[in-house]
């Protein structure tokens, strides 16, 4: 019974000596190097212009890889 109420008292004072940083660390302002980090800059949006032209480039690579694809299933039909 007695090494069952020690390993309860030393859980117990792990956790308090866990809680005390935790607290001490939280507490720390944020211009010394707080918890808190400043926010990621957003990526600019894309004007509508340079949105177009790049559907339409993406539409293109997909246009030529099926071509590609017909092509060499036909080439490999013939060889047969």
């Amino acid at each position: 019974m007695g090494m069952d109420a020690e390993a309860h008292d030393s859980a117990a004072a792990k956790r308090e000596r866990i809680k005390a940083i935790s607290r001490t660390v939280h507490s720390i302002p944020v211009e010394e190097g707080g918890q808190l980090r400043p926010p990621r800059p957003a990526p600019e949006p894309l004007a509508k212009e340079e949105r177009r032209v790049m559907r339409g480039a993406v539409a293109l690579g997909g246009f030529g890889a099926l071509a590609l694809g017909f092509a060499a299933g036909l080439f490999a039909g013939r060889r047969r």
